[in-house]
């Protein structure tokens, strides 16, 4: 009976440690409200109930900025999705997330291509390439539901430099 109650016990601490490291981190939680909330219709979220996502944050801070990439994914299989590069700061007792570049991407067997590619032409779209790639080796991707990303949230403000490039709401 002991080592029965062992085995849940060591079950239930796994268990619970998996649930952890599912949660998405702050930046990322928060860049995806943007995408999904923002003034512009970055992601579609009017028929889907989860979002999957990954990310890559990028360690370099750039006059008092951070960059974190996020990849959201268009198809169950994972092998469609859209990329955005989201520039972020803290400016008063908000955190602004910027949308500064983005672009569709497909996975075939010959590698990433862009049915809609960056702006900033082969350089960004190489950027863009490294950064997926990067992204799915690690292997880490991330679900959130869409009605905990439509909640208003007063501590962050969306912006973008791109959206003569995408569709208002």
């Amino acid at each position: 009976m002991k080592r029965h109650f062992a085995f849940l016990l060591l079950l239930a601490s796994l268990t619970a440690t998996v649930r952890a490291q599912d949660k998405a981190p702050v930046a990322l939680f928060e860049a995806a409200q943007c995408l999904a909330t923002g003034k512009v219709e970055w992601v579609n979220v009017e028929s889907v109930k989860v979002l999957q996502l990954s990310y890559l944050a990028d360690n370099q801070k750039i006059a008092g900025s951070k960059y974190i990439y996020v990849v959201v994914y268009i198809t169950p299989k994972r092998d469609q999705g859209k990329i955005f590069d989201i520039r972020y700061w803290d400016d008063s007792h908000q955190r602004v997330y910027s949308v500064e570049n983005n672009a569709t991407f497909a996975i075939t067997p010959k590698g990433i291509t862009f049915p809609e590619p960056p702006l900033g032409g082969a350089f960004i779209q190489n950027q863009f390439t490294n950064v997926i790639q990067q992204i799915l080796r690690r292997r880490k991707r991330y679900e959130l539901e869409v009605k905990s990303l439509l909640k208003p949230s007063s501590h962050i403000r969306c912006e973008t430099n791109v959206e003569d490039l995408a569709l208002p709401k």
